[in-house]
């Protein structure tokens, strides 16, 4: 069987990638075949090298980068490189692996091997599937999982029962290919899943934290941490974890304020990455568990102190515009833009928090006032009127 790839651009390059080799044999494979297979462009390439000798991966990255006057890195103990072709696009180069797993949850030991084995190690049988780049045999593809069956079946399928033992983060991963293709995961596969959801507490937090930020960029996040509450899989990384049971709601009305901030607040330092956590509710015991950012984790403890503030002291349209300034400012800009939308936080981000004092305390102390708590009431107060004036 053989699998046109569509993309001229990305088959010209492939096939320089191929002839260069020459008696090394690359294949692409794993995102970008699965895609190409489905129909879908992607540029997420994936080329596997097989170990012949002196030759890998690296050598083969080394000789394109060579040819195309460009950089390359690579890591020589896991035989891979990272070349950016001039045109713009950015291919990784492996060498075809084995891997064994000495113990559940960590990185597993990687010695190199031929192609086949490295498409059984694989997570599922849909990223399992290889198209040769050699001249010779250009485009042909190689399926020894019966990936190809599982896409046309729209199945989600491990290789093997220890999968998710060995790796947890594949049940994430299993949910956002499930949720992104609109696919079924199969039988014994969720099964499988299922029985090792209490495995994800062996996880690093920097693994588990990296997988939640990858759901952060699919288009169906609800779905999948909608998902991920019910199988308990938010529990098992935090026993004190509730999602919200508006989470829907929330995430889309969240949407809705970052487009506002982006038409509005373009010339402000927002840090958008904060707002999608925020709307986890994530408790204090799961912010240090993943180990979260000591910056991030201030922002949160701000989004909270604002929830519970405005739930006390709701902004009312009978609030002056001194008023509203003097409520607000104390908190930062990603837990005021998530509280949206709200007329009287519009009208601090986009006017007051911009108005500067006429006067300074210089001024008031030229004026024979003396330096005290007298003066920064007076300059307040100063302050507040202009304020209310300009509001």
């Amino acid at each position: 069987m053989f699998c046109e790839i569509a993309n001229p651009f990305i088959r010209r390059i492939l096939q320089e990638v191929g002839l260069v080799a020459g008696s090394m044999r690359p294949y692409v494979v794993g995102g970008f075949v699965r895609d190409s297979l489905m129909g879908k462009e992607s540029q997420d390439l994936d080329v596997v090298v097989e170990s012949s000798g002196s030759h890998n991966g690296i050598t083969l990255a080394q000789k394109l980068a060579d040819k195309w006057q460009v950089d390359v890195k690579s890591h020589q103990d896991f035989g891979t490189a990272t070349v950016n072709h001039p045109e713009g696009l950015k291919i990784d180069f492996v060498t075809a692996r084995c891997e064994t797993y000495t113990q559940a949850g960590i990185l597993p030991t990687v010695k190199f091997s031929q192609i086949t084995d490295d498409l059984w190690r694989r997570d599922f049988s849909v990223n399992a599937i290889a198209i040769s780049l050699s001249s010779d045999q250009f485009e042909q593809v190689l399926d020894p999982t019966n990936g190809i069956a599982d896409l046309e079946g729209k199945r989600i399928r491990v290789l093997h029962a220890e999968s998710f033992s060995d790796d947890p983060t594949r049940i994430f991963r299993a949910l956002r290919y499930a949720v992104r293709f609109q696919f079924q995961i199969e039988t014994e596969t969720e099964k499988l899943m299922q029985s090792a959801i209490d495995r994800i507490g062996i996880l690093s937090d920097a693994r588990i934290r990296n997988e939640i930020e990858r759901i952060f960029q699919e288009a169906c996040v609800v779905e999948i941490m909608q998902w991920l509450s019910a199988l308990g899989i938010c529990q098992a990384i935090c026993s004190q974890w509730q999602l919200p049971s508006d989470f829907e709601s929330i995430w889309h009305n969240l949407q809705s304020h970052l487009e506002w901030a982006e038409r509005h607040l373009d010339n402000d330092v927002l840090n958008a990455e904060a707002l999608p956590w925020m709307a986890l509710n994530l408790p204090s015991t799961g912010q240090e568990r993943l180990s979260l950012p000591g910056r991030l984790r201030q922002k949160l403890v701000a989004h909270k102190e604002l929830a519970q503030r405005l739930l006390y002291e709701p902004l009312t349209p009978m609030m002056k515009p001194s008023q509203i300034y003097q409520f607000l400012k104390p908190h930062p800009i990603e837990a005021l833009v998530y509280h949206l939308p709200q007329p009287q936080i519009e009208q601090y981000l986009t006017q007051l928090r911009r108005i500067k004092p006429n006067k300074t305390g210089n001024d008031l102390i030229a004026d024979g006032w003396t330096a005290g708590p007298n003066l920064a009431q007076a300059l307040w107060e100063d302050f507040a009127r202009q304020l209310d004036k300009c509001g």
